[in-house]
């Protein structure tokens, strides 16, 4: 059964966002869909919007435009936006996926066995999306085949579909939309993704509407962190958001081969923790400083070279002079 909406909600109650004056906030207003569906996505309490985006955000679920296209860098958080918003608004997500060995009869269903023995037809992702009213998410879409991004060029704007297998037309409901995200789409950094594709033209121009993802801010960072890892000391919050951001910097001059990720902070803040127990304060901070090395090493220092590991360490300790902070990396 299809959802659908008539109930709005404003943006900064939807997003944590302090009350918005009353000149601007009916002009916030999104559309929360009525009814449950399984498929909507978790919320993440923790998560911390960015008001850049959500103007962009707006037109896309009031349906100015029926697709939208996300790019940045990997670990910015892309796909975790649409899944957010989703979370927030009620809107049912069909994820996909997307790599070099799919096909387009993916998208659409298949001829199955039901559990009286007959066969029957499941739908796929994007059938789904469009019967129901919902969201099809195309994440990492230029790992896709030519071939089938060639496929998606009719979906992306269809209105209708016929099933092939079955000759049903599905009719879009209104509620259908199509995100997608990527890293490269501008062709910048394309050697760092290993088995992206070039897309074509004709794909790319079914999306009018799109947001450049960038890195978060350090205090949006540290708030995620803190919201994710209640027991981490704030200044150790800081730290961490910054040896962050400096590692993105490093990594886009090429001083670093990759960049830290959100998920890699998150998780070195959840472990830390675990050295400070129940601790608050000075002897928390003391803690978390003194375990920093060892959580660091269990994260993601394991995986880097040699040559990463002695460029990182040698600008981390550099961020905790600055800071004032006892941690020493060797």
């Amino acid at each position: 059964m299809a959802v659908i909406y008539k109930n709005f909600g404003y943006g900064d109650d939807l997003f944590g966002f302090a009350r918005f004056p009353d000149a601007v906030r009916e002009n916030s207003r999104f559309p929360v869909l009525e009814g449950l569906s399984e498929y909507v996505p978790e919320r993440d309490r923790a998560y911390v919007f960015r008001k850049e985006h959500l103007k962009t955000i707006q037109y896309w679920t009031h349906g100015a435009e029926k697709n939208i296209l996300l790019q940045g860098e990997t670990g910015t958080g892309k796909t975790t936006l649409i899944e957010q918003v989703a979370a927030r608004l009620n809107w049912p997500v069909f994820a996909v996926g997307c790599h070099g060995g799919m096909e387009f009869q993916e998208f659409i269903g298949r001829v199955t066995l039901l559990p009286d023995g007959s066969t029957g037809w499941a739908d796929g992702p994007l059938i789904a999306a469009m019967r129901l009213g919902g969201i099809l998410l195309l994440d990492e879409m230029n790992f896709l085949p030519p071939e089938v991004a060639g496929g998606l060029n009719t979906a992306l704007q269809a209105k209708v579909y016929t099933i092939p297998e079955t000759g049903e037309l599905v009719k879009a409901h209104q509620n259908f939309r199509i995100g997608a995200t990527g890293n490269a789409i501008d062709g910048v950094g394309k050697g760092s993704y290993k088995g992206t594709q070039k897309q074509n033209i004709a794909l790319l121009s079914r999306f009018t509407l799109g947001i450049r993802v960038k890195y978060m801010s350090v205090n949006d960072e540290v708030a995620m962190m803190t919201g994710k890892a209640p027991g981490i000391h704030p200044k150790v919050a800081n730290y961490l958001a910054e040896i962050a951001d400096m590692a993105r910097k490093a990594a886009s001059e090429g001083a670093l081969t990759s960049p830290l990720s959100p998920r890699e902070t998150i998780s070195s803040a959840q472990r830390l923790t675990s050295y400070s127990g129940n601790l608050t304060e000075e002897p928390a901070l003391q803690a978390q400083c003194k375990g920093m090395l060892p959580c660091l090493e269990m994260t993601f220092l394991f995986r880097w070279g040699p040559d990463d590991r002695t460029e990182f360490i040698r600008a981390a300790n550099s961020v905790a002079n600055r800071l004032g902070l006892p941690i020493t990396l060797e």
